[in-house]
């Protein structure tokens, strides 16, 4: 499949209302950046037969139970487990790349925490924490919340405190917003951030660019990534596309000392293109 395609197919499933956004698939769709023939049935149907083992050994609705039976054969049984040793390693990002080598960052393991557990009946929502992402459902005594990057562990708020302590410093305070449940949408902009955040960290602006171009099918508004793309075309020597991003940019009423920024690439983007002329 072309990577037209691909895109159109990404933009057709993250448009979708909430409820009928399939996540799973919209995530191995990211993945095709850097897999783009990738067989995404697959891959679903492995994430269908994880859940079908786990569904074969519930005996039980309680959603306290499902969780800790998923949580056995996730983590115990196949072994997927937080990769500290090469954090910022993108396959991390993948989904596929997660299900093959079963070791992810916080997200991707939600990703595939969320997905395993709708497939078994039980309704997981992801928790945007700074720094760590989580997940969470609901129990008969209130709010339960896992975090698979430690192996499922069920966490307390001040776990949570503790972790975000761990991330940003001591003294840092959890807030309620911190705890909330995240949309779809949410998620998949938190993947490609990271992305992003890998790439330009690491100087390839080539996929950095790509993931940006994701991220504004996600968010077409999104002032800060069309800034991000005109600095990196920029760089790579693309003025007039870094022109019109800076000029799309103030238009839409950058001010300050962001603005001044912006103002000042654009007037070396434009003296730069004059040279090439």
């Amino acid at each position: 499949m072309s990577s037209t395609n691909l895109n159109e197919e990404f933009a057709s499933e993250v448009v979708k209302p909430e409820l009928e956004i399939d996540l799973g698939r919209a995530a191995l769709l990211l993945a095709t950046l850097e897999y783009p023939k990738l067989d995404i049935s697959s891959y679903l149907k492995r994430l269908d037969q994880i859940a079908s083992t786990i569904k074969s050994r519930l005996d039980s609705d309680d959603t306290r139970i499902v969780a800790s039976v998923i949580n056995r054969h996730l983590f115990e049984e196949l072994e997927f487990r937080g990769n500290r040793s090469s954090y910022y390693d993108p396959k991390n990002s993948f989904l596929n790349e997660v299900l093959e080598r079963r070791i992810g960052i916080p997200i991707t393991l939600s990703v595939l925490y969320i997905e395993v557990a709708l497939r078994v009946g039980l309704t997981v929502q992801g928790v945007g924490m700074p720094g760590h992402f989580l997940v969470k459902f609901d129990s008969a005594d209130g709010s339960v919340i896992i975090d698979p990057f430690n192996s499922g562990r069920q966490l307390s708020v001040a776990d949570c405190e503790q972790i975000l302590a761990g991330v940003y410093g001591e003294g840092t305070k959890l807030q309620p917003e911190h705890l909330r449940a995240v949309a779809k949408r949410e998620i998949l902009t938190r993947m490609l951030v990271n992305l992003k955040n890998i790439y330009v960290g690491s100087d390839d602006p080539n996929r950095a660019i790509a993931v940006i171009e994701k991220l504004l099918v996600i968010n077409p508004s999104s002032m800060v990534d069309i800034r991000d793309r005109g600095l990196i075309n920029f760089k790579i020597g693309k003025y007039s596309a870094a022109i019109r991003d800076f000029e799309l940019v103030l238009e839409k009423g950058s001010s300050g000392a962001e603005a001044e920024i912006v103002k000042k690439y654009l007037g070396q983007s434009r003296a730069q293109l004059a040279k090439l002329n």
